[in-house]
Parts: C-alpha cells; sequence; structure tokens
C-alpha cells in the first residue's frame, strides 16, 4: 500500500492526502470512485510528460494489485510462521492440536473443527476429567489429549481455578461428596456441578459405564451439595457435629440411595455432551441404529462405490447449506456422517421443496441417492432422489416388533408394566379389519403403519413365542423403544423388518 502511494506521488503528483484516498478506494474496491481515481491519475501522470498509455497501464497494475496485494515483508513474516507451524504439527501432532485448541476454546464452532481434525489425524482424546484435566487443552504421557475443562458450557475460570487448587492441595478426588467438600462452595453452585456431570467430567468419580455413572450423579447432586454445604457452615462456625464429619460409611450409604437410578440413555447422554461441549464425545448419536440400518440400507459411508443405479445410505447431519441456482431454484447441500465416513449429497430444486421440512441438523436421514465423483474435488457426492427420516423408514419396511424375557428375570408385574408401555403407541382400530386376531406369520401385518408385536417367552424347561393380538399393534416410534428398553433391558428389544441385506463391519 505505502508503493502504491509512492508511486501515485512520483507519476502523477499525487499529495500526500490524495494518495491515501487512492489507497482507500483501492481497498473498498467501488468502481465509481476508482473510475474518478483513474481520471486524477491520468491527468498527473500527464502533467509530469509520462505517455498515457504506460500511464493506463500502470494503473491497471495497481488496481489488479489491489485485487488482493501483498507487502513482501508480511508474506516473509507470514512464510516463517507457516514453515514453524507445519513443523510443530508434523513432529509434535497431539502439543500442536492442543495449543490450537486452547486458542480457540470459547468458540465451540471452532472447537467441533479442531477435533474432527484430530480424529482425521488420529490423536486420541481423552473425555473432560476433573481428576486430570487443566483449564485448557493439555497432553498426557500417553500423547492424547485431554480435554479443556475451561471449554465446558457453563463452567467459567472461577470454577475450574478452584477444581485445581483442591486436587494440587488434597489430590484427586474420590467421589462427589469428596468434590463437593473440598471445592470452593462459592464457586462451584449447582449449575456448573450439572454442567461437569452432563459434559462427563465427573465420571471418574462414579464406577459403572457412563450412562449409569451420570444418572447416578445427578440423583445424588442435591444431597451431595446439601451435605457439603452444612459441613462448610459447620466449620466457619466452629461447631463439631455430634456424629463428626461426613464418613466414608455415611457416604456409601448415601450413595446406595441413587444405585437404583435409571440409567441414562445413549441419546440423553449425547444430548447433554452436545450441549455442554458442542459436539458428541463419547459416541455418536448413530451408534444405537446401526443393527437396524443394515436393513434399511445399503453399506456404510466408508464402503460406498459410484454406481449408475441409486443406493439407499443413511447419515446423521451434520451440516447443511442452501443457495440459489441459475434458474433461481433453491438447492441444498448435506453432509451425512455416520461414523465411518461424511458424504456430501445434494437435493435440486423439486427435491429440496418437497423434503425441505425434513432437512435439520443433527437428524439421520435415510437417502436413495445417484453417488458419482465430482469433477472439481475428485471425492464422491450424492445427488438425492428421495429422502426419509428413520421413523418414517421403519414405518414402511418394519416387520414386527420382539420382546425377550425369561422367567428368571420376569418381574411380578410384568403385564401392567407392558400394557402401560404399549397403551400410548397402540393402533386399535386396526382390529376392526378383521375379526381374526390371530397372526398366523410374522408377515401378516394389520396395515404398514401398525406393527405387530411378540414375546419371545424362555424358561428352563421350555421356550416358546406369544403373538400379542391385532388389538396390541403399535405405531412403531422411537421413544416407544426406548421405554421398553428401560424397562426390559436393550438386549432385549428387536426391530425386525422385511427384508435383510449384507452391511459393511
Amino acid at each position: 500500500q505505502e508503493q502504491v502511494m509512492q508511486i501515485a506521488q512520483v507519476l502523477a503528483n499525487y499529495s500526500l492526502g490524495g494518495a491515501d484516498m487512492l489507497r482507500r478506494a483501492m481497498g473498498k474496491k467501488k468502481a465509481e470512485e476508482m473510475a474518478t481515481q483513474r481520471d486524477d491519475f491520468m491527468a498527473g501522470a500527464s502533467a509530469r510528460g509520462i505517455d498515457a498509455d504506460q500511464a493506463g497501464s500502470i494503473f491497471d497494475l495497481m488496481e489488479k494489485f489491489a485485487g488482493y496485494g501483498f507487502n513482501k515483508s508480511h508474506s516473509a513474516a507470514y512464510a516463517l510462521v507457516s514453515y514453524q507451524t507445519a513443523w510443530l504439527k508434523c513432529h509434535y501432532p497431539a502439543h500442536f492440536m492442543a495449543a490450537v485448541l486452547s486458542a480457540d476454546m470459547q468458540n465451540t464452532d471452532k472447537v467441533v473443527t479442531l477435533i474432527e481434525e484430530c480424529r482425521s489425524m488420529h490423536i486420541p482424546l481423552v473425555v473432560p476429567s476433573v481428576n486430570v484435566g487443566a483449564y485448557n487443552f493439555t497432553v498426557n504421557k500417553q500423547r492424547e489429549i485431554v480435554y479443556g475443562l475451561g471449554a465446558i458450557k457453563g463452567l467459567g475460570e472461577g470454577p475450574v481455578n478452584s477444581i485445581i487448587m483442591a486436587r494440587q492441595q488434597g489430590g484427586p478426588f474420590t467421589s462427589l461428596l469428596d468434590f463437593c467438600q473440598r471445592v470452593d462452595a462459592r464457586s462451584l453452585n449447582k449449575r456448573a456441578l450439572e454442567a461437569l456431570i452432563r459434559a462427563g467430567a465427573l465420571d471418574c468419580l462414579q464406577p459403572g459405564d457412563p450412562d449409569t455413572a451420570r444418572a447416578t450423579l445427578t440423583a445424588s447432586m442435591a444431597d451431595s451439595l446439601q451435605a457439603a454445604e452444612q459441613a462448610s457452615r459447620n466449620q466457619a462456625a466452629g461447631v463439631l457435629d455430634m456424629f463428626g464429619d461426613i464418613s466414608p460409611v455415611a457416604e456409601t450409604q448415601q450413595m446406595r440411595t441413587v444405585a437404583a437410578a435409571r440409567p441414562w440413555t445413549q441419546r440423553r447422554r449425547l444430548s447433554a455432551e452436545k450441549e455442554t461441549l458442542g459436539l458428541y464425545l463419547s459416541g455418536h448419536p448413530i451408534d444405537e441404529y446401526l443393527d437396524e440400518l443394515k436393513y434399511l440400507t445399503r453399506d456404510r459411508l466408508a464402503n460406498v462405490k459410484p454406481e449408475r443405479e441409486s443406493q439407499m445410505l443413511a447419515g446423521l447431519v451434520v451440516a447443511m447449506r442452501t443457495m440459489k441456482s441459475k434458474r433461481g431454484d433453491t438447492i441444498a447441500f448435506l453432509t451425512l456422517d455416520d461414523r465411518s465416513a461424511r458424504l456430501e449429497v445434494s437435493l435440486g430444486g423439486k427435491e429440496y421443496e418437497q423434503y425441505r421440512e425434513l432437512l435439520k441438523n443433527d437428524e439421520i436421514l435415510i437417502v436413495d441417492c445417484l453417488v458419482n465423483i465430482d469433477d472439481y474435488s475428485g471425492s464422491m457426492r450424492g445427488r438425492v432422489k428421495g429422502l426419509s427420516t428413520l421413523q418414517e423408514a421403519r414405518q414402511q419396511h418394519v416387520k414386527s416388533l420382539s420382546l425377550t424375557v425369561n422367567q428368571q428375570e420376569l418381574p411380578a408385574n410384568f403385564v401392567s408394566r407392558l400394557c402401560a408401555a404399549l397403551e400410548p403407541y397402540r393402533m386399535p382400530e386396526t382390529a376392526a379389519n378383521t375379526s381374526n386376531n390371530d397372526y398366523n406369520t410374522l408377515q401378516d401385518m394389520p396395515s404398514p403403519s401398525a406393527c405387530p408385536v411378540f414375546i419371545h417367552y424362555s424358561r428352563t424347561d421350555i421356550s416358546g413365542e406369544i403373538a400379542l393380538s391385532r388389538d396390541w399393534a403399535v405405531r412403531l416410534e422411537q421413544d416407544l423403544l426406548q421405554r421398553l428398553q428401560e424397562e426390559f433391558g436393550k438386549k432385549n428389544v428387536v426391530v425386525n423388518y422385511r427384508q435383510a441385506t449384507d452391511y459393511g463391519n
């Protein structure tokens, strides 16, 4: 820019102020203003005895430079920084990515992008933990990136510093009650504690799988906070409780009161992580549907190959954008993710208008699309011909719903619990379609949208299958499956489909 101003002064007799106006005009890229500046430049150059063609060529060069000119010293500085960061990323990838994540940890969208970069670089990521985490992202001895506690939404720098200080003074935390007692209560309120639980940062304080641990921690949170506050008040007032401090026995008894807490569902756990961290960290929403999707789709996205015929594929919508075509139609581009790979698919104007209500981020979609190689990028892309939600695909292809129970695990109130679970989703009108309430085959369904229910019952000496009457055919929805899984166990609830295809591992 300084060189542009000097050219204008020497060749076209510009004043310093006039040269600065030319610089600003180039920066704004306004055609009318640049046209006025060209006339002034040509007049000034002519007064200096410079050929008009040569002056015009020089101005054209300056105008082209304004498209994006770069100072030579800036180029050298940025080249040096680029070399340094590329060297660090190559030789110390975990440390480099931890530093970059820490620099942008308050920008959730940026963190999500960088986490994806870590995964593509095969750098392991450790979930947040109050026993090992720092405010920033760090690297442990195993060269894994430890999630920064400061990146948890709803948890400020004050609470994180209090947690780290308490850990440094007294060692690792052993339980939720121990954590609440040792961390400064003035900085650790209920909202911050909830954020830690939802992000998984307190999983280390509770044995069991993450879903059970977070359910138990949530159930015991109020009692733990109350007990810690009472102990803090007693200590501040110099009052000695007649039973002494809260003992490990009392703590164990307290934890037993919440031992029966119903474990979270995977959907709830991942949703909580998305709210507090901005991304799914401990799993992928599509994981719990993989067994079903193998009956509804052709293959996993990682195994997709271009073909002339359309293919049924499934994925979670992780990105979406729209644009106007030359004809004025709105076309959409969706990025689908099934944990094995990602694929961008497009919807033309007609398809976009037909399916626009279904296009939502974090929605699992089943798409019928043509897959080919994009000439520009060299990667695969899909062109959508048809589209449906997982719920719609279930209703179109479901054959039956099976529930497996055995005598040893059968609760006394099994029938009433089953009726309560099925009742909101019954389709009793189908009973009027026929006088026969028995199923001759699994395919003998009352209607495409009504799903028959079967119970596989077994005991030590015999097993059999019980078909519920047509009056108990149900509308198959995710909420129903979730309730049945919570009541009778996830492995005991199976959705059967009409056809099966080979599916990638």
